[in-house]
């Protein structure tokens, strides 16, 4: 995997604790941020998908801003789940509408 370094700046006290976490786990401290950072940011980035495919769904925003915003493979996969959705909640209403 293709890496690029990345410097931050961390107040001394979280400096010192992610020392301890990194002692007590016995993981270099690189490691321990690398592999915490990668599992925030997928959280993150599941939530905002998930938001943003909501706000298509409902009309909020349109293909065009989605595409701008993460790219036209992940548009289109928000509008197949917009039409499926919208197919499945008509099937819905047609079988409420038989009972």
């Amino acid at each position: 995997m293709e890496t690029e370094q990345l410097n931050i700046r961390l107040p001394k006290e979280l400096k010192e604790d992610l020392e301890l976490v990194s002692s007590i786990l016995k993981v270099s401290k690189s490691e321990w941020m690398r592999t915490k950072l990668a599992e925030q940011v997928f959280e993150e980035k599941k939530r905002l998908l998930l938001e943003l495919s909501t706000m298509y769904v409902d009309g909020a925003i349109t293909e065009e801003e989605i595409e701008e915003m993460v790219g036209g493979k992940m548009a289109r996969e928000m509008e197949f789940v917009k039409s499926k959705s919208r197919k499945s909640l008509k099937k819905g209403r047609r079988h409420a509408e038989e009972t």
